[in-house]
């Protein structure tokens, strides 16, 4: 039996909210949302009409390849702000990349060291120059790695 489901949202752990705004808001360019008071600090992002990610400040481990994946409308201006700010994170899944579907990928890493990807939509116009960038590979493909690797390690593309 399988049954249809709609991710209503995402519950991030942060350590500043403040921080977590800037970069949710400021980097990603998520909008504020209605956020109830629920005795800990806390702020709601809109995703869209029905998704939302929820920041709560609350003490957690933070694992280092597990992550949330977003599929952004303007992959290049969350590429320039995360690169500005110093967030984009090559160590777990690589640098920035198309995928053979042509979608662009990269991962960030939020100042409370959850990792999140961002993805392009599928017609989302790339500026060329944006491969001559040492964070980028060159050439599309996936990010691979050896049965059993640990962290750290993977297989060249």
């Amino acid at each position: 039996m399988t049954t249809t489901a709609n991710m209503q949202h995402i519950n991030v752990n942060v350590e500043s909210l403040d921080e977590a705004i800037e970069f949710y808001h400021g980097v990603i360019g998520l909008a504020l949302d209605d956020t109830p008071d629920q005795g800990f600090e806390s702020q709601f992002f809109r995703i869209n009409a029905s998704q939302q990610i929820h920041l709560n400040v609350i003490a957690d481990l933070r694992p280092f390849r597990a992550h949330f994946c977003m599929d952004v409308d303007d992959f290049m201006g969350v590429f320039h702000r995360a690169k500005a700010a110093k967030v984009i994170d090559t160590e777990p899944w690589g640098r920035v990349r198309r995928l053979p579907s042509g979608k662009m990928q990269m991962f960030l890493r939020d100042p409370s060291g959850n990792l999140v990807e961002i993805g392009s939509q599928k017609d989302s116009v790339i500026d060329p120059a944006l491969f001559d960038d040492e964070l980028v590979e060159r050439e599309p493909g996936t990010y691979k790695m050896a049965p059993g690797a640990t962290v750290g390690a993977h297989v060249p593309a």
